[in-house]
């Protein structure tokens, strides 16, 4: 059901593999760049390529209220335990790739932009082209990518970690494309972010505050 409209796909279509690449190489020629403006770099190359895809070949956006609170719905339930289970590490890992000064910023940028951004690549693009497994496992080395300057001195070992989290989330946005469409895996994706990356920060800042 994934590979849907794959023989459809426009000019750049079978690139998506090349605009990994390109995302890939932009990522290590910035490594010791800011983080912020890193991530924005490496995005913007996603950005373009998918916009040059979609000049080609239209990226499917119809969606029913009803799909929009499935993907709401599947984004809480797999980012929820998660919080459970590695809060400290959500704090660290949030702090430390996604370094703006205050929370709007990280709002802005884990939980609007980035979500946009990754979801009309690796689901817009690469899993309309190639399929759900390839999709699951470029979204699971976009993590490696992301996170490797940022763990790369004292944290190297939550790293296998994190990416492990990257894959499971990419086949639970993937599913939800397939399933029900691309808005609704964005939107699962959204609160998925808010949930992982947003509020253990914001329980951390409110909690010093009141220390």
């Amino acid at each position: 059901m994934a590979r849907k409209g794959a023989s459809h796909g426009g000019k750049l279509g079978g690139d998506a593999y090349l605009a990994f690449a390109v995302f890939t190489a932009v990522g290590a020629a910035t490594w010791a760049m800011e983080q912020p403006v890193r991530l924005t770099l490496m995005w913007l190359v996603l950005l373009v390529f998918t916009l040059l895809y979609a000049s080609g070949q239209r990226i499917q956006f119809s969606y029913t209220l009803s799909d929009l609170a499935r993907g709401g719905v599947a984004g809480l339930l797999v980012s929820l335990p998660m919080v459970l289970l590695g809060g400290d590490l959500l704090i660290v890992t949030s702090q430390r790739v996604f370094p703006w000064e205050n929370i709007l910023n990280l709002l802005w940028g884990a939980v609007l932009f980035m979500p946009v951004v990754e979801a009309l690549f690796f689901r817009g693009l690469v899993q309309r082209e190639k399929g759900l497994g390839p999709s699951v496992l470029l979204y699971a080395a976009a993590g490696l990518v992301y996170f490797l300057p940022a763990t790369w001195d004292e944290h190297l070992p939550i790293l296998g970690v994190l990416i492990g989290g990257m894959g499971l989330l990419g086949f639970v946005y993937g599913y939800i494309r397939a399933m029900h469409g691309l808005m609704a895996s964005l939107v699962c994706q959204a609160l998925a972010h808010l949930v992982l990356l947003v509020v253990p920060s914001l329980v951390q800042g409110l909690a010093v505050v009141g220390g």
